[in-house]
């Protein structure tokens, strides 16, 4: 929100809802799979950096003390999980990307954080 200075909910619904409409439809997806791999390619890769940067940003903003092995491997372990692409299968659920890639961090955060109390260093 703040990157588009849009701070409305309903312009994200409206948003939102046209893009689950346009993906309905045919003829859109029939446009899209005109452009060519390599330019949705590019554009994946711009796009899922932009994510990362916006990350990273947040990261900054609040201040996460990255001198903290727990803090480190954690955003290590996410980062590496999502960018590799890792999948989990669990019968019929599949977690792979970036939803793999947040699953990782909360529970190597929390296990992390639950030894470094035992061990008295947290």
């Amino acid at each position: 929100m703040a990157a588009t200075r849009v701070y409305s909910t309903a312009a994200y619904w409206v948003a939102g809802i046209v893009a689950v409409l346009l993906g309905l439809s045919p003829k859109v997806g029939a446009v899209i799979n005109t452009i060519p791999a390599g330019v949705l390619g590019g554009v994946t890769t711009a796009l899922y950096g932009l994510i990362g940067i916006i990350g990273v940003k947040i990261w900054l903003d609040n201040k996460v003390d990255f001198s903290r092995p727990v803090n480190q491997f954690t955003a290590a372990t996410a980062l590496i999980v999502g960018i590799g692409d890792v999948t989990l299968n669990l019968g019929q659920l599949t977690f792979n990307g970036i939803a793999l890639g947040a699953l990782a961090a909360i529970v190597v955060y929390h296990v992390m954080n639950a030894i470094a109390r035992v061990r008295g260093t947290a």
